[in-house]
């Protein structure tokens, strides 16, 4: 038995001694929220992200334009460049891909040619934005190990039953085990007509001629 069907399950028996205890509507509805929300977040704790990175400019070519502006390299890897944006929008619908595509650019320090660049990514809570929902870090530069430039992209597929709302999201890079200030963007969720289902609808209330 999967544990969505297990959680589904105690759901209802939760639903069925609050009722059978008498308890007022107000305490029903409160408890179907919880319910709702706990299962939500196991539908997208179980979502999949895939990861892609691809170097634009090695490491030499990074460390001139850095020379080049700044005389020598930092004392420790420094983050020169970061961004990032939703595609193919900062407005989504379930059942949809979703894209966070960002470029970095990491210079390594004058006393260490290796080090590792990690790209995280953190969903949470359209209702408690302090909640993590799903995370996850890739190491960007793990062919070379060594500084440089590059794009990468976190996709997902947005699972049906995620409740409508607006998620925070944040993206952020570690170098060497050391954060960087993060990206902080959002998500809003909404829930979509389809075309047919509205033409369906029209056909079936069409007066008779």
């Amino acid at each position: 038995m999967s544990q969505l069907t297990k959680a589904t399950i105690i759901s209802l028996l939760l639903i069925f001694a609050v009722t059978s205890s008498g308890c007022k509507n107000k305490h029903l509805k409160t408890l179907g929220a919880i319910v709702a929300v706990g299962i939500a977040a196991k539908v997208i704790y179980d979502m999949y992200i895939d990861y892609k990175t691809e170097q634009t400019r090695n490491d030499n070519q990074v460390i001139k334009k850095y020379e080049a502006a700044n005389t020598e390299l930092p004392e420790s890897p420094k983050l020169v460049q970061y961004n990032t944006q939703i595609a193919p929008g900062a407005v989504v619908s379930p059942g949809n891909t979703v894209s966070i595509q960002s470029s970095l650019e990491v210079v390594r320090s004058k006393h260490k040619e290796q080090l590792e660049i990690q790209e995280k990514i953190v969903i949470y809570d359209n209702n408690d934005p302090t909640k993590e929902l799903k995370s996850l870090t890739k190491v960007v530069n793990q062919d070379t190990g060594r500084c440089g430039a590059f794009k990468n992209q976190f996709t997902f597929t947005l699972p049906k039953g995620m409740p409508q709302g607006v998620y925070p999201i944040k993206t952020t890079v570690i170098v060497d085990g050391v954060e960087f200030a993060p990206v902080q963007s959002q998500m809003q969720l909404v829930e979509l007509e389809s075309p047919l289902e509205h033409v369906s609808e029209k056909i079936m209330t069409a007066p008779a001629i």
